[in-house]
Parts: structure tokens; sequence; C-alpha cells
């Protein structure tokens, strides 16, 4: 089969090197072979589609034979294949691929386009697969997927070639050529005399132990300083090896750093007689150890999730497993429904450890609004993690002295967090920390533990989806026996309830009716079968009844409808139809129960309604018109008389009195407050009832507009206070509430050093503002009298006014669905409150 070569491959170049020639460097980036089997064409281009950004060599095969044979032939970085295929199909292709030697551990990824089940994905991981995807797939996800194995065999590749260019150093290398191999040296090389001293070290060496070349001088770096105790026997047979045949085979091993740590290594050595000394390669693979341990993991847990519903049993192995290959220390968490977090497994490479965990949580429970760990996790969905532990973070979270003794006790380094995320949802977190050991955590780390987390949250949603079904399943046997009783309760309801009851299948066809129904249509049981129960509708309302009912069939929601129902006697009256589907636990509708519900005599209720409304809306209108010319009318001989009043004036002006001029001034003041009379009146007749559309008003900014218009005296002092609220309401009604209120206070306002305060607060669904003056005040006799019409408490000749400012707030406010009220006593000023809606409860109605 075809395959796709994007640049040569570094296993495919071929060249000489010259005798006592340096060796030429090897490509930092080895091309991987990935098998892609399909056996349709179109899936596996595809395939080669997604992959293409990562550069690799793609190989594809259209049957598992076809695959076989390809592995039989050559290595494979990772093979990516579809479940069914024509053949034999995918799981049977990983089984036999199991048993090929070079491809026993190759990885598999299976890709399913059949729709997800939990015992096909289990099966998968039976038979060796690292994952399993299902159609349609995240394309980025997937390639994101295929680069880690990529980047496994990358490194597996560059340290078969490092390996072979030792071996290659061995048969060439002079002493001069060697020399500068050895300091130039990717690999760690060393010189170390038969008692396992270390005479000389390449710097790739020194560092990969964590050792200085001062250190190298001063004698301090031996076998036996270097190898773990429990590497005793590998080191003697290595010696017995070297002393037999003069080198010794590759093997692996670690070393102690000299901080402590450990090291992974894979070592080689080979004696030098003439020089009584040996030359020993040492590669660091604690990365491939690592990749090697994660991949057992994966496949471990694998089979531990997939091998009970228990999830709590399996989550303790779980931890139990990755103690001590991931961790020092373990914990899973699972968040109940009630949001509680309960911890079901922890872990710890030290059992006393384990016993100071569950003190600490017995005094110091997890505060579920913690900004940190597992409660974070939790909340957010995302993994959190510290590749180091500062002192100072253990100060911060600790909630006293002993608490944080118990902190440093545990002697936590490095942790990790990891949401335990299925369907959209978070079940728990697992919480992984390094101690003892002294490993901190790398990103690298976080997205291996997300990926087992994410396994182990699909068996946790499983688990819990099956003790639901459990569950459902016998309440759904009770409740079977609930209603063989339930049914007969319900035809005795259903026989005494005033209404047209009935039930349907779930298809829509009518199974029963009560005795009402018969006795009101005069119907039989077969007249009302099929669709003859519908004959009783109207011809009017009958196609829109029909097809509403219909609409609810189809998509399960409620029905309404109102129709006339023909009576026995030939009488048609008003019914309000309704029903609502009874379904089982699975959300299936099983039938639907459904009433008819006299509404005749209020329909004609609301009809007069209506038609009072309609004459009262025309009403107002002729009574707007009426007093519209009316004031007019009034208004235009008011004029006329100040007008006559002023040229009297003009024309005898050298023959005026005093007394006579103070008499016009009066005259031409009365027809000022006449004509104020009549715009109040007018005022008040439209107030509450001329509506327009609802906007947000800033409050404070039409507050300092009233005031500007106003313009009080310059001595008045008006005190707006600051955050006021924004309403989503009528401008014009609020505008002259306002308007009325702050123009009353500043007529009675004190005289000498006139004060006016608006502030308002919040009353739950509505706003409480208030207008306070420093004036006289008013009595309390006088409290509930005032907001009458044309209601004042002083003569109009001492405080110009007319007695429907107040009145006509009162209209306003009533009609917003607030009140209005004053609060004051004589010599104490007033305060007047009104409240107002924060929303407009309704659209406007046209004037």
């Amino acid at each position: 089969m075809p395959d796709r070569k994007p640049g040569l491959s570094p296993l495919q170049v071929k060249s000489s090197v010259p005798p006592g020639a340096p060796l030429p460097s090897a490509p930092s980036e080895p091309v991987a072979s990935i098998l892609l089997v399909d056996d349709h064409r179109a899936n596996l281009l595809a395939l080669e589609a997604v992959l293409d950004p990562l550069r690799q060599r793609l190989v594809t095969a259209q049957s598992g034979e076809e695959a076989l044979e390809h592995l039989n032939r050559e290595e494979f970085a990772l093979i990516l294949m579809d479940v069914k295929m024509r053949g034999i199909d995918g799981f049977e292709t990983a089984a036999r691929v199991r048993g090929l030697d070079r491809a026993r551990h190759t990885p598999i990824i299976f890709i399913s386009g059949l729709p997800e089940d939990e015992d096909r994905r289990y099966r998968g991981y039976r038979e060796g697969a690292v994952d399993y995807v299902v159609k349609p797939f995240n394309p980025d996800i997937l390639r994101a997927k295929v680069a880690v194995f990529v980047e496994l065999h990358r490194r597996a590749e560059q340290i078969k070639r490092q390996e072979a260019a030792l071996r290659q150093l061995e048969r060439q290398a002079s002493d001069e050529v060697f020399r500068r191999i050895m300091d130039t040296s990717m690999m760690g090389l060393l010189f170390s005399d038969y008692e396992g001293r270390v005479i000389e070290a390449n710097d790739c060496f020194l560092s990969m132990i964590g050792y200085t070349r001062e250190d190298l001088k001063a004698g301090l770096l031996s076998w036996q300083e270097l190898s773990p105790p429990e590497y005793e026997h590998v080191h003697h047979d290595a010696v017995n090896e070297l002393s037999l045949h003069g080198v010794t085979k590759q093997f692996e091993k670690e070393y102690i750093r000299k901080d402590g740590k450990r090291v992974a290594v894979l070592v080689g050595s080979a004696r030098i007689e003439t020089q009584r000394r040996n030359l020993t390669y040492v590669l660091d693979i604690s990365e491939r150890k690592r990749a090697e341990a994660n991949v057992s993991l994966l496949a471990g847990a694998g089979e531990i999730l997939s091998s009970s519903l228990d999830f709590r049993e399996t989550l303790g192995q779980l931890a139990r497993l990755v103690v001590p290959l991931l961790a020092d220390w373990c914990a899973v968490d699972i968040q109940g429904q009630d949001g509680a977090i309960q911890r079901v497994a922890v872990q710890h490479t030290d059992p006393q450890k384990v016993e100071l965990v569950r003190q600490i949580e017995q005094i110091y429970p997890v505060d579920p609004a913690a900004s940190r760990g597992v409660p974070k996790v939790l909340r957010t969905g995302e993994a959190e993690w510290a590749s180091e532990i500062p002192d100072f973070l253990l100060v911060e979270n600790a909630r006293d002295e002993e608490h944080l003794r118990m902190a440093r006790e545990l002697g936590l380094r490095s942790y990790l967090v990891v949401p335990l995320a299925a369907r959209g949802r978070v079940l728990g977190a697992i919480t992984l920390a390094h101690a003892e050991s002294g490993r901190n955590y790398t990103k690298a780390d976080v997205q291996f533990a997300e990926e087992l987390a994410r396994r182990a949250a699909l068996s946790v949603d499983n688990a819990l989806l099956f003790e639901r079904e459990v569950t459902v399943r016998k309440e759904v046997e009770t409740l079977a026996e609930e209603l063989k009783h339930s049914e007969a309760q319900f035809r005795l309801l259903a026989e005494t309830m005033p209404q047209l009851v009935w039930t349907n299948r779930p298809d829509g066809h009518h199974e029963y009716f009560n005795r009402r129904w018969y006795d009101y249509t005069g119907l039989t049981a077969e007249d009302t079968g099929g669709e003859g129960w519908s004959r009783m509708i109207h011809p009017e309302e009958h196609e829109r009844a029909i097809e509403a009912f219909r609409e609810a069939l189809r998509t399960g929601e409620p029905y309404e409808s109102q129709c006339r129902l023909r009576r026995a006697d030939g009488v048609y009256r008003w019914f309000i139809g309704r029903a609502v589907a009874a379904r089982d636990g699975s959300g299936r509708i099983v039938r639907w129960f459904g009433t008819y519900t006299d509404i005749d005599d209020q329909k004609r209720a609301e009809e007069e309604r209506q038609r009072l409304v309609q004459a009262l809306e025309r009403s107002n209108k002729e009574l707007d018109q009426f007093a519209y010319v009316t004031s007019h009318d009034l208004k235009a001989p008011l004029r006329g008389i100040a007008n006559l009043s002023q040229w009297i004036e003009e024309d005898l002006n050298d023959k005026m009195t005093a007394e006579s001029r103070k008499q016009l001034d009066l005259l031409r003041g009365r027809v000022h407050r006449l004509e104020n009379l009549i715009d109040g009146i007018l005022s008040y007749s439209r107030a509450g009832r001329a509506r327009e559309k609802p906007e947000a008003i800033d409050v404070g900014k039409l507050l300092r507009e009233i005031i500007e218009l106003l313009a009080p005296p310059p001595e008045t002092r008006v005190e707006i206070v600051p955050d006021m609220p924004v309403l989503v309401t009528e401008r014009a009604p609020l505008q002259q509430t306002f308007l009325n209120l702050i123009g009353n206070a500043l007529k009675h306002a004190g005289g000498t050093d006139p004060e006016v305060q608006i502030s308002a607060r919040d009353a739950g669904p509505f706003w409480e503002f208030s207008v306070s003056d420093n004036g006289a005040g008013i009595a309390p006799e006088y409290h509930d009298r005032i907001w009458g019409i044309f209601q004042t408490l002083k003569a109009r000749d001492k405080v110009e006014g007319t007695g429907i400012g107040l009145s006509v707030v009162q209209k306003i406010v009533l009609s917003k669905g607030g009140r209005a009220w004053v609060e004051s006593a004589v010599g104490a000023g007033a305060t007047f409150r009104f409240t107002w809606p924060k929303i407009e409860a309704r659209e406007p109605s046209s004037p």
C-alpha cells in the first residue's frame, strides 16, 4: 500500500565514515512510521489529512490482513485502526498484533464509527489499546494524542542512535578522536579503574548525576557512592562479565545524584587492558522509563476501571496502582449531588502518613469555598499544580499553628490536582503529591494525569449511570404496582370531578371519557370512538383545536385550547381544554391526561368587561377632548381680562393711585391663578392615563434637569444624594411627580436658610424616593387632607398654589402600583415619600 514520506527518513540515510573521522550528527527529529488501518479509502484519506501537519511517515492498509503483512516487515511507532472492518475486525487484528514479536508493544488507538458503547470500549482496552476514539472525532485532539506517541518514538530512536554511535566509536575510536567525541557527546562517558573509582568523565555524565568537576578531582565519585544498595548484584554481575569477556551487555539501573534524587540510566562498559581501566557509556533513560511506566499504568488502570461497577472499590485500587509509580500520596474525592465533597480513597507510601492525613481532615475539614486545591478544581473543572511547594504557601493556607505543624510533617514537595470530568460534568478530583521520593511534577505529568482522570471519570460516570438505572428500574416496578392501584382511584376521581375528563394513548387515540362527558354530549361510547368526539367542537374552532392537539402530540408539550362544545340539546358552550403527558422513567410518553372545563360564564363576563373597557376608553378620549377645549375656551377670556387690566393701567398711568395699581395687580394675580388652576385640573384628569414607551431613566440626571428648570433662588441649597438608580419606566409621569414635589418643597422651605434634599433607597421590587424641606412642617391631622384636590393649608394670597399638585402626584404614583405619603411635624419641616417600581409591570397601552 502507498505511504507518505515527508522527507527522507533518518533510517534510510546510508553513508560511510572514514576511519578516524568524527561521526556525523544524527538528525534531531527522527520521522516515525504510523500505520493507518481502515477498509474505506475515504477514511484513510481523511486520517492522512488530519495527521499531515505532524510530518511523519504514514502507511495505509485497507484490511486487517494487509496490516499484519506490514507489521511482519517493519516496525511502527503507532497503529490507528478502525474497529469495524470486512474480514477480521479491529479487535481480532489487535489480538494477532500482540502475537507478533516485532509489534507486541506497538501502541494501538481504535477509531470507531459505531455509537458509544462502554462494553466495546472496555473490549478495546482489553485487547491492548491505549485509547478508543469515537467518530466524529475532533481532529486537533486526535492529532495531539498521536503527537504524544510520535514524541515517545522520537526519544526511543535517539537512544538507539546514540547506542549505535557508541558501538561505532568503539570500533573506530583512536585516543584523539575519542577525546573530541567525549567532550561533545550527548551521552555520559567516563573512565574508571578496576576498583570502581571514576578517573575521568565528560560534562554530560557529571550533569546527569549532579556532581562538579571539582568533586571528580577530589575523588568523590565511585560506583559504591553512585549505586543504590539494591543494585549491588547488578554491579557485581557487570564486573564478572567484564573480567570474562572484556565488555558488558547494556543494562538498566539507577544512579544516586548528589542531591539525593535518582536517575534511571542505560549502562554499558568495555575494558581497556593496556590502560587497566574501564570505559563506560551512560544514557539518561528517565523520560523513556517514565513513558513506559505511563503506558503500563494506563493499561493497568484500564483493567482496574473495567473490572467492576463499584467505582469506590475501583478508585481505591487505582490509588494503590498510582502509588508509588506516579505519586508518593494519592487521594480521590467525589462530589455528591448536594455539593458535599466525599473522600473515597487515599494511599501513601508511608501508612503512618495516611493516618496523619485523616487526622488533618477530621480536625480541619475542607472548606468548599477554598481558593485552592480540590474545591477550586471542582468549581472550575481545570487542573491545578505546583512544581514546588514553598513553605510560605503552607503558612498562607494553615488555619493555626497546629495545622501548620501537621502540614509540614506531611513533607509534600510537589502536588497536582486534576478533575474527574465526564460528559460535561465534574464528578470529583484526583490529588497527587510527591514527598519522600523528592520528585517534582512537570507539565507532561499534568497531561498524563488528566488522561488518567478522564478514563477514571468515564468509569465513575458509567457506574453512577448503572446505579441510577437499577434505582429507576426498581422505581418503575414499584410504580407499576402503584399504578394498578391508582388506576381505580383515578377512575373514581374522574367520575366525581365537575369537568369533562379524558385520557389518550401516546398516539393520541382516545381511550377513556368520564360519565359527565357522555351526559353533556349525549353521545355513546361507540359515537365517541376514533375521532367522533371532535364532531362536538364548533366548526369555527374545529380546525384550530385539532391542530393544537396534533402539535402537542408532536412535541410532547402541554396542550391548551379554547373552543365551543355542543351540548346534547344543541346549545354550544365555551370550554377550555387542557392536557399533559405522563412519562416513564426514560422520558417516554405513556399516556395523555386531559380535561374540558366550562368557561362559558367567564367568557361572556370577559366579553362584557371588554365592552365596558372600550366604552370607558371612548369616554376618556371624549373627556380629554372636552378638557382640552374647555381649558382653551376658559383661558381665552382670562387672557383678555389680564390684557385689558394692563391697557387700563397704561392708559391711566398718570391718573392711577397706589391703591388702584394694587387692585389691578391683585386682579392679574387672580387671573394667573385661574390659569394655573385650569392647567392643574387638566393635568389631574390626564394623570395615570396617558402612556408612553418605557425607557431607561437615569434618575440623578433627570433630577438635575428638573432643578435647572425650576431655577431655585441662589440662597436655596438643593442636595441630591449620590448613587441615584436607573429605572426602566415612562419618563413623563416620573418627571411630573418629581417636578410637583420639588416645586412644593421649594415653596415651603425655610425662609432664611432654605434647604431641599432628595434621596432614594432600595425597597425590594420598588425604589423609595423622598423629597425633604426645612420649612414650617405639617401637623399630623392634615397629613391625609393635603392629598385631596384643591386642598391647601395656607391662603393662596400667602403661598401661590392651586391645591392640585399633590393630588396629581398621588394619582400618578397609584397608577404605577406605588404609594405616596408624608412625614412631618409642626416646626420640623416635611418629607414627602413615594415608591416607584424598578421595572414597568406592563406594556404601555394606547392613549
